[in-house]
């Protein structure tokens, strides 16, 4: 016969093998259905509200986020086991999503969220717009940047001509600029778009490299995606590992180029952020902010 302590403690680690078994479930299965089920995450969301602010877990659902969904997706399957209760449920420890904000371009060309605590900055100053003709200016080719500097958490667009993307490689741009398989392949043009970023940054000797598999189209060869990774020099390896965990600093860079203006001109999205930050909730936030980019179709076709 078990005494008592013995068995609440019994109770007390199934009802918390149950609720990580419910939440890996939720979470599995949102990420492959969520997307295509609206019902799903509009049942959550009455849910969330009709309990109110007793159930430990109700967050709001955030249309811009689908790891809130997750998060209240779990709890609540938690909550139907039998014995468990609100009160029960630890939610100290679950991922928490980043709020975001709607920008829209005040000059009509591109719209994208961003994390909320992020500033933003629309270039607007004639010499600091890049060249319709070339695509350069006194900050190369960007024209909006947004970030938070104290995590060194960066996300950029640069707006250029397609031709002088190949011209200066010394490529032909007489044939069909339409589509980007049209240019190359999805790594070939992945370079392309990395080489000449990296000529348009200033300072020391870059150790940034493309991560080839990650290039790839979109059906309509409209859209590339690919990323970066950056190796940063630690001169005290020891040190940034007892301050912070880790023993080098890695960036990473998601980045998205698309087509979609029609007007012969690429637009692309780069956000980025120290490794640590991006295996959390803030490479969420920026994987939201680079799949949210969208730019305006100028009618040439």
């Amino acid at each position: 016969r078990r005494d008592d302590t013995t068995s609440t403690i019994h109770n007390q680690d199934m009802k918390s093998i149950l609720l990580l078994l419910h939440f890996a479930a939720a979470k599995a299965f949102t990420a492959n259905y969520v997307s295509e089920s609206p019902g799903l995450r509009e049942g959550v969301s009455i849910w969330a509200k009709k309990e109110g602010p007793d159930v430990a877990c109700s967050s709001p659902i955030s249309n811009n986020s689908r790891r809130s969904f997750i998060i209240n997706a779990g709890c609540m399957l938690a909550l139907t086991i039998p014995g468990v209760c609100a009160a029960d449920v630890d939610v100290s420890s679950l991922p928490v999503a980043v709020p975001m904000k709607q920008f829209v371009d005040p000059k009509g060309l591109f719209s994208l969220s961003v994390p909320q605590r992020f500033f933003t900055l629309r270039r607007a100053a004639k010499g600091d717009l890049p060249d319709e003709k070339t695509g350069k200016g006194r900050r190369g080719a960007s024209i909006f940047t947004a970030g938070d500097m104290v995590k060194a958490e960066i996300i950029a667009v640069e707006r250029f001509p397609t031709a002088s993307l190949l011209e200066e490689q010394g490529i032909d741009t007489s044939g069909d600029l339409s589509t980007f398989p049209k240019i190359g392949t999805a790594k070939a043009v992945a370079e392309l778009l990395f080489l000449r970023r990296e000529k348009d940054q200033t300072g020391q000797q870059s150790r940034t490299r493309l991560l080839s598999e990650s290039a790839k189209y979109s059906e309509d060869g409209k859209t590339l995606e690919f990323q970066l990774r950056t190796d940063i020099d630690v001169q005290k390896p020891e040190l940034l590992l007892e301050q912070e965990g880790v023993s080098e600093l890695v960036r990473l860079t998601l980045a998205k180029a698309t087509l979609d203006s029609n007007d012969g001109q690429i637009m692309a999205v780069y956000a980025s952020a120290l490794q640590q930050n991006y295996d959390g909730p803030d490479g969420d936030a920026l994987r939201e902010s680079v799949a949210s980019f969208a730019v305006t179709n100028n009618g040439q076709k």
